[in-house]
Order: structure tokens, then C-alpha cells, then sequence
């Protein structure tokens, strides 16, 4: 069994291609199921997303495939959404509509200010950022954590602060039931490179290390925004990496 979980289209206005044409590649790829999750509107907080208006027809489009593929593929409803305490009624509304939501925490708060998880430069902020994923996951309002490491894109040292914030966003999935993501689009995106070994972007071999000690489930997923992204070498080195790391990966969250 194949499947993919964590998949964008053109509405987040950094993807291509509509829901077809991911369904399209998923069956020429030979997948059971694919999740269709793309950027989700926010009625606050305003980034580069779908908007407000626009979601009825992202999730009419995705009816409209299971309509249409139904018995060639298994095709979930979803988005990936940030977390705000104060928006958790939304969460819930959205909730009703889909078959999971998933997490993407590229933006965190700290003291009502808003952080960018990409620039995460002190030990602090680390904290901070598992923290937040940790109230997130504690919502239980999410099925996938996305691309839970995202906190280390940018340091190439791993240190005492980095692990503990390993065991706190672990530890939480773990409790909560929540799915953490080794996300291929870190490959993608591009190598870095640390004093021995390579290592990418995301996935960090540390994290998934610490997420070794812990019984949450743990999934692979492409995060593609075009549609041959769906399975390519990005994808295949996910799956590869959990497997050096003898990771238990799961091939669906159903």
C-alpha cells in the first residue's frame, strides 16, 4: 500500500496544478489514498494562502474527484493549517468538513507576538517553538504534525536545547495520538550541508532519533506543490532516510 497525506495545489498560490491532476499522479504511481491538504484560509491571520472565499470550491473540487475516481483511489479531505488558541472554534468548524487537519506550524506565538519558525536562532526560541506545537497537538484538533523539525532548518549545531525540544514535541505526540511527518519537501527544497555528514534541510537525523524513543506514529509524506513531486527522488530519500534510521513508519493514518 502507497499513500500520501500532505498535498497542495494552485490555491496556496506557491503550488501548480488543481486536485485531478495530484489524483491523476497518484493512481499513475499506483497509490491507494492521497490526502488533498492545502494551505487553509484564516479568518485573522493573513498569509499566503487560499482565501476565505475560495475554500467551499477547494473542498467542492475534492467531492467532485471522489465522485469521480471512486474505486480507483481513496481521496481524504484536508488542509494544513497553523495554530492559534484563539482561532480553535474555527479549527472545530473546519474539523467537521474534513477527514483530518494537519498541522503546519510555520508560524508560533510567543508573549501575543508572532515568530517565524524558519528563523529560529536561539535556544530559546526552539523551546518556544516545541512549546507551541506541544499546546497545538494538546488541542487535539490535528492528525499529522507537519514537518515537526522544521525548527532546525536553519542551525546546523544540535545541542542540549535542540533534544529537549525533541522530547517535548515527541512526548506530545505521543500522548495526544498525533502523527509525526518525515517531510520529503526538506530534501527538495535543498541540501546543506554540516561538518560531517550532509544532512538536509529536514529531515534532521537527531529529531528522528529522539522520535525513535517514543510510540508515536510516524508517517512519510511528499508535501508536493507540483503534481510529478507526488512520488520523485525527494520522496524515495524520505523513505530511505526512515529506513537507516529504523523508523516505524505507518502507510495510512485510517
Amino acid at each position: 500500500m502507497r499513500a500520501n497525506f500532505h498535498t497542495h495545489n494552485y490555491r496556496c498560490g506557491h503550488a501548480e496544478g488543481d486536485v485531478e491532476d495530484y489524483v491523476k499522479e497518484a493512481i499513475k504511481e499506483g497509490y491507494s489514498e492521497i490526502g488533498i491538504s492545502d494551505h487553509s484560509p484564516l479568518p485573522k491571520y493573513h498569509f499566503d494562502r487560499m482565501g476565505m472565499n475560495e475554500l467551499e470550491g477547494y473542498l467542492g473540487e475534492i467531492r467532485e474527484a471522489q465522485r469521480k475516481y471512486n474505486g480507483k483511489i481513496t481521496i481524504y479531505k484536508s488542509l494544513e493549517i497553523e495554530y492559534f488558541e484563539d482561532l480553535e472554534d474555527y479549527y472545530r468548524e473546519l474539523v467537521q468538513k474534513l477527514d483530518y487537519l494537519l498541522l503546519g506550524l510555520h508560524t508560533y506565538v510567543v508573549n501575543g507576538k508572532l515568530r517565524d519558525s524558519w528563523i529560529i536562532n536561539t535556544d530559546e526560541d526552539m523551546i518556544n517553538y516545541a512549546l507551541h506545537m506541544e499546546k497545538a497537538m494538546k488541542s487535539k484538533l490535528f492528525q499529522i504534525a507537519a514537518h515537526p523539525d522544521l525548527y532546525m532548518s536553519r542551525r546546523m549545531t544540535w545541542n542540549r536545547a535542540a533534544e529537549d525540544a525533541a522530547h517535548i514535541i515527541c512526548r506530545a505526540a505521543a500522548e495526544t495520538d498525533t502523527v509525526l511527518e518525515i517531510n520529503a519537501n526538506g530534501i527538495r527544497k535543498n541540501l546543506i550541508y554540516d561538518k560531517n555528514p550532509r544532512r538536509y534541510m529536514y529531515p534532521y537525523k537527531e529529531f528522528w532519533e529522539v522520535a525513535k524513543q517514543y510510540n508515536a506514529g510516524i508517517i512519510a509524506s511528499s508535501d508536493c506543490h507540483e503534481p510529478e513531486s507526488l512520488n520523485d527522488e525527494a520522496m524515495e530519500l524520505a523513505r530511505k532516510f526512515s529506513e537507516e534510521l529504523g523508523l516505524k513508519v505507518i502507510e495510512t493514518i485510517f
